[in-house]
């Protein structure tokens, strides 16, 4: 069963950017995020981009080919951990790689590899979004909502890249956090709150997430509401009964009193009423008077009826 994380990586590889410059930063995040350049022994390049995730490759081939005009070699390669598979896209030769990287910003003069986020290729809200599309397509992941927690992150191992997303996505205004998790060697770029991760996913497209996690929102709130609702109806239940099993103690000890038949006949009609119903409420009480009384008015004489008893059994 795919997990919220996984429909929602799916939603976004059947999105394809309709501007060539929105192709560039979407596969330049990827690149930044997946990808390896290596050096061969007869010193042509090579730029890997592997994944789990076979249509993300297939995304990728297309973006290539699009972008650059370039057909890219797709390689199969079986993992020893846990048998899973492992999906890596190639591309060969010096001039090639050269050319694909130097349009993304990615290899410098000096034929180093540049992980930052470059601000040329990001310059317009289209191409950010297609930027952070590719950046959570490649190392993202999301929380199921109806889990709990809400959290969105997206993790690399370079802290240029780490920094450079962080600053992005708060240029857009999503409140990202940036923590380090020292132990994997690897930065974490976050978003907690539920309203940033709904903007979040509605800036990159995500349109059906989107939907599905503020249907899950809805129905938390209204059973929140509902819980809430029961718990105070419960607490003002149990405060009724607290407060008519007193009023029955009292009331059974005073009337052995002699004092109790100089009492308003109002006042012992309402005593009387109370030991034969000690479960009702004042409400209920009332109801059952003869004639009918309000609420307000079993209320009020019952505090009186209650100062009385107190008065004389103390």
């Amino acid at each position: 069963m795919e997990s919220f994380s996984q429909k929602t990586k799916e939603e976004l590889i059947r999105r394809f950017p309709k501007k060539k410059c929105c192709v560039k930063a979407e596969i330049a995040a990827i690149v930044r995020a997946n990808g390896t350049l290596h050096l061969r022994a007869n010193r042509s390049f090579v730029l890997s981009i592997s994944s789990e995730n076979a249509s993300l490759m297939r995304k990728v081939h297309q973006l290539l080919k699009v972008g650059f005009q370039l057909q890219s070699q797709l390689v199969i390669e079986e993992t020893e951990k846990l048998g899973r598979r492992w999906y890596k896209l190639q591309l060969t030769g010096a001039k090639t790689v050269k050319k694909v990287l130097g349009e993304m910003d990615i290899l410098s003069s000096d034929f180093n590899f540049d992980s930052g986020v470059p601000s040329a290729l990001v310059r317009t809200k289209c191409c950010q979004a297609a930027f952070l599309r590719g950046a959570f397509l490649a190392r993202g992941s999301v929380t199921d909502p109806q889990k709990g927690n809400y959290h969105l992150e997206i993790v690399s191992e370079s802290e240029d890249f780490a920094q450079g997303l962080t600053y992005l996505m708060n240029l857009c205004k999503f409140k990202a956090g940036l923590s380090q998790r020292r132990e994997y060697k690897e930065y974490v770029v976050y978003l907690k709150e539920a309203e940033a991760i709904s903007n979040f996913l509605t800036f990159i497209g995500a349109h059906s997430a989107l939907l599905f996690m503020e249907d899950v929102r809805i129905i938390k709130e209204m059973r929140n509401e509902v819980n809430r609702l029961v718990n105070c109806e419960t607490a003002n239940l149990e405060k009724s009964v607290r407060a008519a099993v007193e009023q029955v103690e009292i009331i059974t000890v005073f009337m052995k009193k002699k004092e109790f038949k100089n009492l308003p006949n109002n006042l012992k009609d309402l005593a009387v009423l109370r030991l034969e119903n000690p479960g009702a409420s004042l409400r209920e009480l009332g109801q059952l008077a003869n004639p009918p009384l309000s609420k307000s008015a079993v209320n009020h004489r019952m505090r009186k009826l209650l100062k009385i008893a107190k008065t004389y059994l103390e």
